[in-house]
């Protein structure tokens, strides 16, 4: 099974965890590509920088902002949605992980960040059903 070879420019690309579905990074634009029908199925140019971005469910992009984290289902015409701003105690941190419960009504936000010659972490807790944020350290 050869590898397909397609000529793209993007920082970055992610697969799909579960369909032949990509996801490709340039700057602010973004883009989600069908592989199997070579077809670009929603593109998207964000107003931020993206600083972190993962698939967290077989539908949904997560994207990471300086100061926001959004949504974006491939299905539909859908832009993406804003989920919460990040807390102030994420300011200046470096994303690693962001995780999201089943049925995504917690939403968990996981940074690091240098201080005083350690690494230290800080987290992120939200309700999307109380639409409220709990920052842990």
């Amino acid at each position: 099974n050869n590898p397909t070879r397609r000529p793209i420019s993007a920082d970055s690309a992610i697969m799909n965890p579960k369909s032949k579905v990509i996801a490709l990074k340039a700057g602010r634009t973004l883009q989600i590509f069908n592989i199997e029908m070579k077809s670009k199925m929603k593109a998207h140019t964000m107003v931020e920088d993206v600083t972190f971005w993962k698939w967290i469910n077989v539908n949904t992009l997560a994207l990471v902002t300086e100061t926001t984290v959004y949504h974006w289902s491939m299905e539909g015409d859908s832009q993406p949605f804003k989920m919460f701003d990040r807390h102030s105690s994420l300011a200046g941190c470096q994303i690693i992980n962001y995780r999201t419960n089943k049925d995504a009504t917690w939403l968990l936000l996981i940074g690091i960040s240098a201080q005083q010659n350690r690494v230290v972490g800080a987290m992120q807790l939200y309700s999307t059903e109380r639409k409220v944020s709990q920052p842990i350290e």
